[in-house]
């Protein structure tokens, strides 16, 4: 339906627009304001003086007074186009050669800007906001070895432990530490925040209370490491090196709800999309695939995306375009792709020269941003769907393995091979241009403070 304005305007409300006048009068009442009253004036005080004439035939002869009002009336008499003229108007003067304007045209001109879309100051960050000591991370681009809880709880596993770092409070607890034979090889929170599911390398997936920092479960059925885990609902979906997908049931005492088999060789990237219907697997295979939450009991998969050429990891799924998936490939690939799953169609690709180890999507503008591997070790920010570059953040001396954003979406923590953890405050929302907010440099407390997990 058309906005209040439009549809005032088309019902055209207001008399018709002469093709010959420019301002409409009315029949009985004088345009008061189209009147010369100055020679009305002098029309009717200058009778006094010529009705005696009028009765007398003799010459008047008149005064030098007299005569100069006679000359400024004629004057008066005639327009600028020497023809006589009317002292009492009742239509309007010729039309002009500006057209005439109405007063919703101006009302719905008003609208629009204010509608204007408001000129915004991108504002990125020059250094990351605060750094956290990652000691032991392991530098294996298949793993996904941290996750930012809804909670606002960062967990990152370091080596053998899982530990969880409060970002509220700026405390850190240990989580978990794994037998000496074993280590942690992906964690993820639950939708809810209550629990981290931790995978293994030997195979296993264990379930664990984050408040009561207890083991709540063990999830068999992989027969190699778990390096990636995605959560939807109360499902758990965890992809192995034994090219598997697994989707547990954590409700129910026979977990294994349906086992997914496409991949020839590990995933290592799972992420299922906002609503819940879309689940999208990347592997080692250079391919990636898009599965159906209602046809999991087969191993039918929507689509196969073989444009890669390397192993696909970083999986993001859009937060205001539901159907669309972004995908990054390793070294032998380098590019960020842009799917189409309504149509199975790839919409926009760029190269980025260098490794796409993760992706994550900014929730307050169409913004994506990207983990560089070898050989540029960065965190490079794009505009969506242009994809053109908008900056490089860089402070990280290794290559960048991951990233996860914080609850509120204002902040990416990355974590690299050089063992730290970096938190950007680069999908903040944007001030409006003239705004006075300080320079981030002159008003971040903690730009050199370094805080240590373990």
């Amino acid at each position: 339906m058309a906005p209040p304005l439009m549809r005032l305007r088309d019902r055209e409300w207001h008399s018709p627009a002469s093709n010959e006048l420019a301002h409409q009068g009315d029949r009985f009442i004088p345009t008061r304001s189209l009147m010369n009253l100055d020679f009305a004036w002098s029309s009717l005080t200058g009778r006094r003086w010529r009705e005696p004439a009028a009765i007398d035939s003799s010459p008047v002869i008149l005064t030098p007074k007299d005569e100069y009002r006679r000359r400024v009336e004629e004057n008066m008499r005639l327009d600028s186009e020497g023809k006589p003229r009317k002292m009492l108007v009742f239509r309007g003067t010729p039309r002009n050669s500006k057209p005439s304007v109405l007063l919703v045209d101006e009302m719905m001109k008003d609208q629009q800007e204010r509608l204007r879309p408001i000129d915004r100051i991108r504002h990125v960050p020059k250094s990351a906001d605060r750094i956290l000591d990652g000691t032991a991370l392991l530098n294996d681009y298949y793993l996904n070895l941290m996750d930012w809880g809804k909670k606002n709880i960062l967990a990152v596993a370091l080596w053998r432990s899982v530990y969880l770092w409060n970002a509220a409070n700026n405390s850190v607890q240990l989580l978990l530490t794994a037998d000496e034979d074993d280590h942690p090889t992906s964690v993820a929170w639950s939708m809810d925040a209550k629990t981290v599911a931790v995978g293994f390398a030997s195979s296993r997936v264990e379930i664990w209370d984050a408040s009561e920092l207890q083991q709540v479960r063990i999830l068999e059925g992989h027969s190699a490491r778990v390096g990636s885990l995605s959560w939807n609902q109360n499902v758990l979906t965890s992809g192995s090196h034994d090219a598997s997908i697994i989707n547990h049931d954590v409700r129910s005492s026979h977990h294994l709800a349906s086992r997914l088999r496409a991949h020839s060789e590990e995933v290592c990237g799972l992420k299922w999309s906002g609503g819940g219907n879309l689940l999208a697997s990347g592997g080692n295979d250079n391919l990636v695939h898009v599965w159906e939450s209602s046809k999991m009991g087969s191993s039918r998969y929507l689509h196969r995306f073989t444009d890669h050429c390397a192993a696909v990891r970083a999986l993001a799924w859009c937060p205001f375009r539901s159907s669309t998936l972004a995908s990054g490939g390793g070294t032998a690939d380098q590019c960020i792709k842009i799917w189409n799953t309504q149509t199975g169609k790839c919409s926009n690709s760029i190269n980025t020269s260098a490794q796409v180890c993760a992706l994550e999507w900014n929730r307050h503008e169409k913004e994506i941003l990207s983990a560089q591997g070898y050989s540029q070790n960065q965190l490079s920010l794009w505009a969506y769907p242009s994809m053109t570059k908008l900056a490089d953040l860089t402070g990280h001396t290794a290559r960048v393995l991951h990233l996860s954003q914080s609850p509120d979406g204002c902040t990416v923590a990355s974590a690299a091979a050089d063992e730290t953890i970096h938190l950007w405050k680069v999908f903040e929302q944007q001030p409006r241009r003239g705004s006075s907010k300080l320079d981030d440099d002159g008003d971040r407390l903690f730009s050199l403070k370094r805080t240590h997990i373990r």
